[in-house]
């Protein structure tokens, strides 16, 4: 990274930092959990175009994320761009995106991946993609579970507004490289899906960070 890209890079995480404790009474659990040097693969849900900026704030050290090569356009596109994004292709082909991924994973940063692939319809965990899932196994990293609650009510899919309305980002447990790569592709996209779910409180459908959220 650029001096200019690091003196931006941590403006904004300032910016994203103080606007998100003041619209969203932003909360970070567990950031103690956070590994601060080596590659390293975070995946988190995804509920909204509010969470990799939230979750890239928590943590103590650069990150990167994959998004969508629309969105590299203009202004917004030069903005996410020295924040570390990178375009993947959804429609067309996604091996660029990929190998880039793998580059930085190799270089030893911190990548940022949603699994589900797209924004939640409806707040709730959708899908993961296998191929994403791949991407994770085949780069040997370990993998550090997220979830990001509150996004999707605070600014849902196909809606133009923001609403002020508490968000909460939540660090898990770091699954060492080891353990993942003893499961094949198929073992690991149902044990994070499992993690990920159990972290949200959707398999019981009632959690205690839910009920908090609520209250508050």
């Amino acid at each position: 990274m650029s001096l200019f890209d690091r003196f931006y890079y941590r403006l904004w995480v300032f910016i994203t930092y103080v606007l998100g404790k003041i619209f969203f009474r932003l909360e970070y659990r567990y950031q103690d959990q956070i590994p601060k040097e080596g590659k390293l693969v975070v995946i988190a849900n995804h509920q909204s175009f509010l969470d990799p900026p939230m979750i890239g704030t928590g943590m103590p050290r650069f990150s990167h994320y994959m998004a969508r090569d629309t969105l590299f356009k203009g202004l917004f596109g030069w903005h996410i761009r020295h924040l570390n994004a990178f375009p993947i292709s959804r429609d067309k082909n996604p091996i660029a995106g990929i190998k880039e991924t793998l580059k930085r994973l190799k270089e030893e940063q911190a990548v940022i991946i949603f699994p589900e692939g797209t924004r939640s319809e409806d707040g709730r965990l959708g899908e993961f993609q296998k191929g994403i899932i791949s991407v994770a196994r085949r780069s040997k990293a370990p993998i550090l579970p997220c979830v990001i609650q509150g996004a999707y009510d605070a600014f849902p899919r196909h809606s133009k507004f923001v609403h002020l309305h508490k968000i909460i980002i939540t660090y898990g447990k770091l699954i060492p490289a080891e353990k993942v790569q003893e499961m094949n592709e198929d073992e690991l996209l149902l044990f994070l899906r499992g993690i990920i779910a159990e972290m949200l409180g959707e398999e019981s459908g009632n959690s205690e960070t839910d009920e908090k959220m609520k209250a508050e």
